[in-house]
């Protein structure tokens, strides 16, 4: 068993956290655009990070480094 420094473990945990705290913040009923994109940002960049720092795939990886790039996500804030 490969066992990871308890800082990387955190760190990974941390960013599945993320992501699953930003889908059920953006997926909430009567949200604002604005709040959405913030919600959705913050989701994609937890997603690359976690791909891209640990290696640790996931599905939404193409489609959040697609649109990290738009500015309504780029510059989305609360």
């Amino acid at each position: 068993m490969i066992r990871l420094h308890t800082e990387t473990s955190e760190e990974i945990a941390n960013l599945i956290t993320k992501i699953d705290v930003a889908k059920i913040m953006h997926d909430r009923p009567r949200i604002n655009s604005e709040e959405r994109c913030f919600w959705q940002a913050e989701e994609f960049k937890a997603i690359i990070r976690l791909s891209e720092a640990y290696g640790i795939p996931h599905n939404n990886y193409d489609h959040a480094v697609k649109h990290i790039k738009l500015d309504m996500y780029a510059n989305a804030t609360l």
